[in-house]
């Protein structure tokens, strides 16, 4: 230790004892000195505090569970000299240090929950150390190695090195000679994780299949799993639309999609919370599947997603777009119903005198799907038909405004349907 450290080990003391004890301790100081300040046999070497990268004794790493800490490093000096002495605690001329080892590691603990520890055998040495010629010194570089899942947090140790073949003795002010020890501080910094795990298992959930009838009300259930080593807070949940894959254009709208809880305050380090999905149902809709996704975030972390499929059992009836729908503003009747893939169907428009006002042409099909040559499926199938009614008939002539029955013959799930509805056109 220099001159400049004992100086500061002073005012530190002062700041500690108060000024009458400082005093007292500096009058005693220099006897303390000279006696420290002797030949000692056998020989001592010293780590140096405040050289390399210990700030005092200790040396302060900082690393990412998985990964190693940044570099720390040591300087072990043996004394030749009075000044040489660091540890003012004894020194030799002439006596050189071949076999120094770390002799002990101690596992560096949480300082708050002293159960967790990172082992001592993470240590890893970048420079053994090499033979320490008398008067000389040996800079050992070292880093720790953070075992994946470490929690964040500060970690302290201690690391002992000493020489296999000379014996640890006593020095002139009773401090142990030919072995030394320092301390080291990791700071494992936080490195959240987010995933989501099926309700029953610690499966990932890839997706969320929700089934129901129209009207119904249905619910799924997913975990929110901490994969990080630091907890998550301020956990948040959203959704898409729940959009046909038919090609309709018909959808669940977010509004009808809800959580709980609503949110999640935190999600401690290692653990799962239960989420629950629901979905209301809107009556009449078509079946078929609705596919959207469910996003999930929490604070300093990126949303994980993943894809919502519902799928409505039971066939339903015929849907329209708008109803009732405006002739004057130039649209259409959208006339929306399921359909097998692939299947015929024929629309007829009555007035409300049973006379027929349009009839769709012959061979009208139910869109079967796309393969491509090597067998891949270029475009899925659809399960229902969206089909455009420029309110006309058969002559080409705007229909007038009033009531009209639509017909609608389909097949579903493998047989025949009639379906049937009315339109209400404003003219």
């Amino acid at each position: 230790m220099t001159p400049f450290h004992l100086l500061w080990r002073r005012a530190h003391r002062a700041r500690v004892l108060g000024f009458g004890a400082a005093l007292a301790f500096a009058s005693v100081l220099p006897t303390v000195q000279v006696r420290a300040q002797a030949l000692v046999p056998l020989g001592d070497f010293d780590i140096c505090d405040f050289c390399g990268t210990l700030r005092g004794n200790t040396a302060f790493l900082v690393g990412r569970s998985g990964f190693g800490t940044t570099k720390g490093e040591f300087v072990l000096i043996n004394a030749a000299t009075s000044d040489q002495d660091v540890d003012r605690d004894g020194y030799t001329p002439g006596i050189n240090f071949d076999r120094l080892y770390v002799s002990r590691i101690d596992d560096f603990a949480n300082i708050e929950d002293p159960a967790r520890v990172i082992r001592g055998s993470e240590l890893a040495l970048q420079d053994v150390p090499r033979p320490l010629v008398n008067g000389n010194q040996n800079t050992v570089g070292f880093v720790i190695n953070i075992p994946n899942g470490t929690p964040a947090g500060r970690y302290r140790g201690s690391i002992t090195v000493q020489d296999s073949t000379r014996a640890i003795g006593l020095g002139p002010n009773g401090e142990a000679l030919r072995v030394d020890r320092f301390f080291v501080e990791i700071e494992v910094v936080p490195d959240r994780g987010l995933d989501l795990v099926q309700a029953d298992s610690a499966v990932r959930a890839t997706s969320l299949l929700l089934r129901g009838r129209p009207g119904q009300t249905v619910s799924g259930v997913v975990r929110v799993a901490n994969i990080g080593n630091a907890s998550l807070t301020n956990v948040r949940f959203d959704a898409t639309d729940l959009v046909a894959s038919s090609g309709t254009g018909l959808r669940v709208r977010r509004e009808r999609i809800s959580f709980s809880p609503a949110s999640l305050t935190n999600v401690a380090f290692g653990d799962t919370s239960r989420l629950t999905v629901t979905v209301r149902i809107p009556p009449g809709l078509l079946a078929g599947t609705y596919n959207g996704t469910l996003i999930v975030q929490g604070d300093e972390i990126g949303a994980r997603q993943i894809p919502i499929t519902l799928i409505v059992t039971t066939p339903g009836d015929i849907v329209f777009e708008t109803n009732p729908v405006v002739g004057r503003a130039g649209d259409n009747a959208v006339i929306i119903f399921n359909g097998d893939p692939g299947s015929s169907y024929e629309i007829r428009i009555f007035d409300m005198m049973g006379l027929t006002v349009f009839r769709s042409e012959p061979g009208l099909q139910v869109f079967p799907g796309a393969v491509g040559t090597g067998g891949d499926v270029i475009a899925a199938p659809d399960q229902a038909v969206r089909f455009s009614w420029p309110l006309v008939n058969g002559r080409n002539e705007a229909v007038a405004g009033g009531m009209y029955n639509v017909i609608v013959d389909v097949q579903q799930d493998g047989a025949r349907r009639q379906l049937r509805s009315k339109l209400m056109v404003i003219r």
